[in-house]
């Protein structure tokens, strides 16, 4: 039975509508661009039970002794998943360098985010789970992610087939899957996620429903720079993408927040994004786009459309217990 998992906290879950949701996610497997990845997932299954070590420091790594054969295969699988956007990752000497050098991002955010030891945690678009296994180092009860994107759960389960970690958990669920959670989740995490959508705050105030009573909402997005209240919304496309919709300052971000049932709002980090963190690599090769693509060449501090580059806001705040939203 899918999400079996789940069962255990099913007063805080809609376990029939997700299992709905869940059977109509499975259309990947017949659809045109996607239907690749089962035979990707039947190869990661002929690997066998490989047993070896899991380390988490900047890379998520995973040392055993492999085979000849193992180790080509392995390394078919994980060119076959190119692009391999977040990571870095490493299998024994198979050093995986991805587009994000996420372990930065990590870096700025982990000594203040709290412990998560036996904690639930959400992670909203998690992509293929790389900070999924950063987390794990507090050992919660369970981290689930999830992403809707076939691509991100294949790289999923090939890594995590290596690793076996039972408490992290990939379901191809969308944010407005997230109603189907009420006042589960200890630490939702979004980051990357809330400007590439219409209603951010709905969005928010979906998040607040899903957590628990204290929970707690580490929430990472682009913003704009500048004092005051107001965000700016791209005529068409921001940095080349076509599903940018909101962009806040600081201030409106933690406005949205204040407005939409959150408090003890703390501004965890302020990031420019650079071509350090962000760039193409073997992993991630041409003819994919990176950062450098997206900004103006003559002046990295706008996007090749002319709007401000890329701030990244990370922020941390507490669900307000009965709160009034103010609208």
């Amino acid at each position: 039975m899918p999400l079996e998992y789940l069962e255990k906290y099913r007063p805080f879950v809609n376990l029939e509508g997700l299992r709905k949701i869940h059977a109509e996610k499975e259309s990947w497997r017949t659809g045109k661009l996607t239907s690749k990845y089962v035979d990707i997932l039947n190869e990661v299954s002929e690997l066998g039970d490989i047993q070896g070590e899991t380390l988490v420091n900047d890379y998520v790594e995973f040392q055993a002794q492999l085979t000849s054969d193992q180790k080509d295969k392995i390394e078919k699988i994980a060119k076959d998943l190119i692009p391999w956007r977040k990571g870095p990752f490493k299998i024994n000497d198979l050093d995986i360098d991805t587009e994000w050098r996420s372990n930065l991002k990590w870096q700025r955010i982990q000594e203040k985010i709290g412990s998560l030891e036996g904690k639930t945690i959400l992670d909203i678009g998690c992509n293929n789970g790389y900070y999924m296994w950063q987390m794990l180092k507090d050992r919660p009860e369970l981290v689930l992610g999830i992403d809707p994107v076939p691509h991100n759960m294949a790289q999923f389960e090939f890594i995590n087939s290596l690793t076996k970690k039972e408490n992290l958990k990939f379901e191809l669920f969308g944010i407005e899957d997230i109603t189907n959670f009420k006042c589960l989740f200890d630490v939702i995490f979004s980051m990357g996620i809330i400007y590439h959508h219409r209603h951010p705050l709905e969005q928010l105030i979906d998040m607040r429903n899903a957590l628990t009573s204290e929970g707690t909402l580490i929430l990472e997005t682009i913003g704009i720079p500048g004092e005051g209240s107001h965000c700016l919304f791209p005529e068409d496309r921001y940095a080349k993408m076509r599903n940018v919709w909101f962009l806040p300052t600081l201030e409106c971000l933690k406005n949205w927040m204040n407005r939409t049932g959150f408090v003890d709002i703390e501004v965890l980090s302020v990031a420019e994004t650079t071509t350090e963190e962000q760039r193409l690599s073997p992993w991630c090769p041409p003819p994919f786009q990176s950062l450098e693509e997206f900004l103006d060449p003559n002046d990295k501090s706008k996007t090749v459309e002319g709007y401000p580059a890329p701030v990244r806001f990370c922020l941390k705040a507490k669900k307000k217990v009965s709160p009034q939203v103010g609208f």
